[in-house]
């Protein structure tokens, strides 16, 4: 079984191959959390993504930013990877 520390390196890791995370800011680890049958870690990572304004005066000189959380769901047993999933939240 795989302990929390390395259930966040997979996560990051799977975030990192998936993502080009240089459009990202303040990506952080935000929550971990083992399943009640211990078959699984949940480990959410959350970052700030800048959204396209489409009004042109808008966009000069402001930034948008809305955070996103990317929830990787990671096996307990081998470490692999079950599944990930997507949140956001205003900014």
């Amino acid at each position: 079984m795989i302990g929390v520390k390395e259930a966040v390196k997979i996560a990051h890791r799977l975030f990192q191959e998936l993502y080009d995370t240089r459009k990202f800011e303040d990506v952080l680890l935000e929550e971990v959390e083992m399943a009640q049958d211990r078959s699984a870690w949940q480990v959410t990572i959350g970052f700030y993504r800048r959204v396209p304004s489409v009004n042109l005066v808008e966009s000069i000189g402001s930034r948008k930013y809305v955070r996103t959380y990317k929830t990787f769901q990671i096996d307990a047993a081998s470490g692999e990877m079950i599944s990930m999933k997507q949140g956001t939240g205003a900014a």
